[in-house]
């Protein structure tokens, strides 16, 4: 992304923060081994040879991809190791079968080739998709086919043996390559390619390898042997690192680890500030084996399930009422205090499921969230019964993303009042399921106080809020650098929606990553905020955290901020104040 040399020999570099941790190691580079397929036109007779030869790499692949899970399994536990599922389940996807197959039958091509044509042509069929977790999708559609390309050329992949502390560089790491390495000297890793929602980075945080993603500049002065620190927390790396700087890093390691230490043993303590107000932290989940882990970290309960992730990458259509309501009871059941928050699906037009897609110019401005949801009435119902049936003896709410308009949300309220009644629900029960808005676009914050007025609780998607209010894709790097928490305009718009919640009476959580870095924490707790969701695996931070700080101090600072003109001034002004402390 960016580089500014320090001196003629230190060089700095910045990328996306992957996975955090902080690396010492010597570059290793990671070079493609197979040779790009070559097009062979074959003679009809060996058209069925080269259809078994296809079958042959296929059943190759899934026999040693169900080792590396063994083995994996035996590294980082069973929580993760499902991350291997999708790539062994697609080696008996029928989709992509068929599809080689007929470009071996209809083209008479030879077995490298149709696989080929058939990976690429299934990734470019999520080229438009913009959201940001089904978009990187695509990165295991392209691990399945280069592994069943180096089966079959005969150069199986592989990555280098590491006798030392190393760092590996590379343009991209397929995540079950990652997933076979011995990780004891495996210091970081720094790629061209990824981002933080990719398996990659999901493996690579499991196995506790720090990680930069997007860091082309630093790649391209990467030399092989040349020492190298990666800081996965805050997206640097350092080439040719003085001893100061190493000192200085080494400090900072010693500091992260002291502080995992703490905020694992403070996991079950309250999350009082230092003068004594309680917070309450909350689990955002979004698949089934992040559950085990959400009372480990201390949350009370979960705060946000991102319901379209029980769909499958390969689905053509959405699951049943029954898949859905035993996936919303596994939730329910697994949130301590048996309580949870259902957010109904958030899809766009270019997203799953298949059997409803369209073609949309500007799907991020197009038909998604609960737009979407409202436009296929039938799934919708559906979903909601499902909730509903969940959540008999327990207390569920349901929240509804994209809002931006009042009548979007005494639609879906009407929705539920009909489905309840369809299903002769108990009126308490219609009573106890709470519905809410949440705030992620500008017209959102506009309309907070009639929001709030018509809405049971509010939930604020800071991720998307920052994107939009700045018209900044969180996913293009070359706009990254607009990604700030604590722009004037964030603060303000957060401003609005805070006292628009205070003035109804309507609890209101802030969701998303914002609140795990310490000084956006001390801001939303200046603000008011005083219920935070977030990952299971940033709660016990974000205790430590909020036990350290002060929320008389939190708003005299926030006054002070929201005087400021740019967001470095605002972050420096809360270094002052937490320096102080």
């Amino acid at each position: 992304m960016s580089s500014s040399p320090l001196t003629d020999s230190e060089l700095h570099f910045t990328g996306l923060a992957a996975s955090p941790g902080i690396g010492f190691g010597h570059v290793v580079r990671l070079v493609p081994q197979s040779r790009p397929p070559l097009f062979i036109h074959v003679l009809p007779h060996r058209v069925t040879l080269e259809i078994e030869r296809v079958r042959r790499a296929m059943q190759r692949a899934r026999k040693h991809l169900e080792n590396v899970k063994q083995q994996f399994r035996e590294q980082v536990g069973q929580n993760s190791a499902h991350l291997l599922d999708p790539y062994i389940l697609m080696l008996d996807d029928a989709v992509l079968t068929q599809t080689i197959e007929d470009n071996i039958r209809r083209h008479r091509i030879n077995a490298e080739w149709a696989v080929k044509q058939a990976v690429e042509s299934l990734v470019a069929s999520f080229d438009h998709v913009q959201d940001a977790y089904l978009y990187q999708r695509r990165d295991d559609i392209w691990d399945v086919g280069q592994r069943l390309l180096s089966i079959l050329s005969g150069e199986p992949m592989r990555l280098p043996k590491l006798e030392a502390p190393s760092v590996l560089f590379a343009d991209d790491i397929l995540p079950t390559l990652l997933a076979e390495i011995e990780p004891t000297n495996l210091s970081g890793i720094v790629t061209h390619a990824g981002g933080v929602m990719t398996h990659t980075a999901i493996i690579a945080r499991s196995l506790g390898i720090p990680a930069v993603f997007g860091a082309q500049e630093a790649i391209n002065h990467a030399v092989e042997g040349m020492a190298c620190i990666v800081d996965g927390t805050h997206g640097e790396v350092i080439l040719r690192p003085r001893r100061a700087t190493q000192t200085v890093y080494l400090g900072r390691r010693a500091a992260e680890q002291r502080w995992r230490r703490d905020s694992l043993s403070l996991a079950r303590l309250p999350a009082l500030t230092r003068d004594g107000i309680n917070c309450h932290l909350l689990a955002n989940v979004e698949i089934q084996s992040e559950l085990p882990s959400v009372g480990r970290c201390g949350a009370e309960s979960i705060g946000l399930f991102r319901s379209e992730f029980i769909v499958s990458n390969e689905a053509s259509s959405l699951p049943d009422e029954e898949t859905q309501c035993a996936a919303y009871r596994a939730v329910i059941a697994a949130s301590p205090d048996h309580t949870a928050t259902i957010r109904t699906f958030d899809f766009s037009s270019d997203t799953l499921p298949t059997e409803t897609r369209i073609i949309e110019p500007n799907p991020a401005l197009g038909l998604q969230g609960i737009r979407w949801w409202l436009a296929h009435e039938t799934v919708a119902r559906t979903q909601l019964r499902a909730i509903v049936r969940a959540a008999e003896g327990y207390h569920v709410q349901i929240l509804l993303p994209r809002v931006t308009c009042i009548s979007e949300l005494r639609t879906a309220r009407k929705l539920l009042a009909a489905v309840c009644h369809e299903m002769g629900a108990t009126e308490r029960l219609g009573r106890e399921i709470k519905l809410g808005a949440m705030i992620e676009t500008p017209a959102a914050v506009f309309i907070a106080d009639r929001l709030a007025r018509e809405s049971d609780f509010l939930c604020i998607g800071s991720n998307d809020l920052v994107q939009y209010v700045l018209a900044s894709d969180r996913g293009n790097e070359r706009v990254s650098y607009l990604q700030q928490p604590l722009h004037p305009a964030i603060l303000a718009s957060l401003k609005i929606v805070l006292a628009a919640a205070q003035e109804a009476g309507k609890p209101l959580t802030m969701c998303g990553e914002m609140a795990a870095e310490p000084v956006c924490a001390f801001a939303l707790l200046g603000l008011g905020v005083r219920r935070f969701s977030l990952s299971p695996a940033a709660l016990p931070q974000l205790k430590v955290t909020l036990r350290q700080l002060s929320v008389c101090e939190a708003e005299q600072f926030i006054a002070q901020a929201l005087t400021l003109d740019t967001a470095g001034a605002i972050e420096a002004c809360a270094k002052t104040y937490l320096d102080r402390s």
